[in-house]
C-alpha cells in the first residue's frame, strides 16, 4: 500500500465546514495509508510500526475532531480505556468524498490488564454495533461514502471497573466495476463529440 503524507490544514476558521463539525476541528487533507492515534492505550499486536505511518494526538470524545479527508485506502490504529469513574471514548470523522469504501473494525483487550474482557460498541453515523468477549473480533461495517462519523465506546456494557482495549479501522476503496469505467469513458467521449459539433 502506498503511503501518503498527511497534510495538516490547521484549525478551520469561521463557520463549520460540515454540519456537526466544530469550527476548531483539526483537519487532515489527502489522507491515505497508516494513522496511529498517539494518545490511546497503544496499538494492537498486528499494527505496523509507528515509523511506517503518521502519529497524531489523542482523538477527542466527540465526532468533530479530528476530521480526515480520505483519498485512498486508510487504516487507523488506536486505543481507548474505560476506568471508572473516568470514561473515555474515541471520536472522529472521515470524509470519503464521492468514493465508496468498505469498512472493517477489529478490537483486542490489553493483555496487561485484568479483567481481560471487553464489551463496547463502535458507532458509525449513529448506528451502533456492539462487541464483547475475551479476544478480538473482526466486524464488517459495510460500505460508506461522503462524511461519516465514528465513536469507539468501551463504556457500553457491563464489564467493570477497567477496560483497556486496542482497536483498528480499515477503509478500503471499492473499485468501480469494469462496466462502470467503460460507461464513464463513453460518456466522456460523447461530451467531447458534442463540444466539437457546437464549436
Amino acid at each position: 500500500m502506498k503511503l501518503h503524507t498527511l497534510t495538516i490544514a490547521g484549525a478551520v476558521a469561521g463557520a463549520a465546514m460540515f454540519a456537526g463539525i466544530s469550527a476548531q476541528a483539526a483537519v487532515f487533507n489527502n489522507v491515505s495509508g497508516v494513522i496511529h492515534e498517539g494518545g490511546g492505550a497503544g496499538t494492537i499486536s498486528t499494527a505496523p510500526a509507528a515509523s511506517s505511518g503518521i502519529t497524531i494526538s489523542d482523538f477527542s470524545t466527540t465526532t468533530a475532531d479530528p476530521l480526515f479527508n480520505v483519498i485512498g485506502d486508510t487504516s487507523i490504529y488506536g486505543g481507548v480505556r474505560h476506568s471508572s469513574p473516568t470514561n473515555f471514548v474515541d471520536g472522529w470523522s472521515m470524509d470519503f468524498g464521492s468514493g465508496v469504501y468498505d469498512l472493517v473494525f477489529n478490537w483486542q483487550h490489553d493483555e496487561k490488564e485484568t479483567p481481560k474482557v471487553v464489551d463496547g460498541r463502535i458507532i458509525v453515523n449513529g448506528v451502533a454495533t456492539a462487541f464483547s468477549g475475551v479476544s478480538g473480533t473482526i466486524l464488517s461495517l459495510g460500505s460508506v461514502t461522503g462524511l461519516v462519523t465514528f465513536v469507539v465506546d468501551p463504556i457500553f456494557g457491563s464489564v467493570k471497573p477497567t477496560e483497556d482495549m486496542h482497536w483498528d479501522l480499515h477503509a478500503t476503496v471499492v473499485p468501480l466495476p469494469a462496466g462502470g469505467v467503460l460507461l464513464l469513458t463513453g460518456l466522456a467521449g460523447l461530451a467531447m463529440v458534442r463540444r466539437r459539433k457546437n464549436a
